[in-house]
């Protein structure tokens, strides 16, 4: 299976044509490359300019919700953004699309 990895402006439901790719993973099922899921979302908070010095963590991959508006995605995950003097972290949706190779 193929695992295609978008990050949202925000929120995930908002501008979902806009969304941007950001890494592609192959495994057997979702299970097998969560991990490396997790990491690409760190990875990516990590390297954006805005988000420099800060820590940065994700949430595996869970089922779209029903509450979600958007279809394109099969998985959802958030990425944190754990700024050191902040009062609050910053929340980034990120979809996945699975689709069979």
């Amino acid at each position: 299976m193929k695992y295609t990895l978008y990050r949202s402006f925000g929120n995930l439901d908002k501008q979902v044509k806009k969304h941007i790719p950001v890494a592609v993973e192959y495994g057997k099922d979702i299970y097998d490359v969560t991990d490396a899921l997790v990491r690409d979302v760190t990875d990516d908070l990590a390297e954006t300019p805005e988000y420099a010095g800060c820590d940065t963590t994700a949430y595996a991959p869970e089922s779209i919700g029903c509450s979600r508006r958007v279809k394109r995605y099969k998985y959802e995950m958030l990425g944190i953004v754990l700024p050191p003097n902040a009062p609050e972290n910053v929340l980034i949706d990120y979809g996945v699309i699975e689709t069979a190779e």
